[in-house]
């Protein structure tokens, strides 16, 4: 321990570089290993492998949204696809809350069976009407129908 302490005071100057020198490959490494490779990665990681292969055409969601525009009491349907969801607003005036979700399953009528395996849906009924609407839907890849959250009952 003496002949560390000695040669620590006789070379005080290499010593504190070779300190800084150790630290800054220290940082460098975390930085290389750990902070550079997040920079490049996809946003979405590896959930849109094969989405290439499940597109959903332009053509289709026009079809689904004219099919639900021509319904009676349906003003506006506009559509956001975000990754593997396809998002559904569909806003109406002076329609029943069950006539709204039947609105709804004409989404499910007009996507393949492999698109419908391969996406999650949500749809949201949306109206003048406050008391009885947002409404939310959701249908998982895995399930065969829409789910309704909270329909017209209040939360505690």
């Amino acid at each position: 321990m003496k002949n560390i302490e000695k040669f620590m005071k006789n070379h005080k100057k290499s010593c504190l570089i070779g300190l800084i020198i150790l630290l800054a490959v220290v940082i460098l490494f975390f930085t290389i290993f750990f902070i550079v490779p997040s920079f490049g990665n996809d946003k979405y990681g590896h959930r849109l492998d094969n989405i290439e292969k499940h597109k959903i055409s332009n053509s289709s969601i026009d079809e689904i949204k004219e099919s639900i525009s021509s319904k009676d009491g349906v003003d506006k349907v506009t559509y956001h696809n975000e990754g593997r969801i396809l998002n559904f607003t569909i806003t109406v005036n002076g329609v029943e809350q069950d006539k709204a979700k039947e609105y709804a399953n004409l989404i499910l009528e007009g996507i393949s069976k492999k698109n419908l395996n391969y996406y999650d849906i949500q749809v949201f009924l949306d109206s003048d009407d406050t008391k009885n609407y947002p409404i939310a839907g959701y249908k998982h890849k895995s399930s065969e129908t829409i789910v309704w959250g909270n329909v017209g009952e209040t939360s505690e």
